[in-house]
């Protein structure tokens, strides 16, 4: 499911989602990019390659701590997978 998602060009709808003004949508849309990037590396830099890095990164700055989890997670997975992605995190 996570590769026909990729393949479905919905990455970058995500993406979007995560700059909505309703903490729920962008909860949901980390979620789902998290869980996407969760599974393989070539999975994970899908992810960062769609632009998902800066939007998480500032969704850690949100005042909901729902949406704070759940970019936290996203970010952690995909650092998870190798140590290049883990530098594209930090970075």
């Amino acid at each position: 499911l996570a590769q026909a998602v990729v393949d479905s060009g919905a990455l970058e709808a995500l993406v979007l989602c995560l700059e909505e003004f309703d903490p729920s949508v962008k909860e949901a849309a980390a979620w789902a990019l998290g869980y996407i990037a969760s599974h393989t590396p070539e999975l994970a830099q899908a992810v960062v390659d769609s632009g998902a890095l800066e939007a998480l990164v500032l969704c850690l700055e949100e005042f909901d701590p729902s949406v704070k989890e759940a970019a936290a997670w996203a970010l952690g997975y995909i650092a998870s997978h190798t140590p290049e992605l883990a530098q594209a995190v930090v970075d």
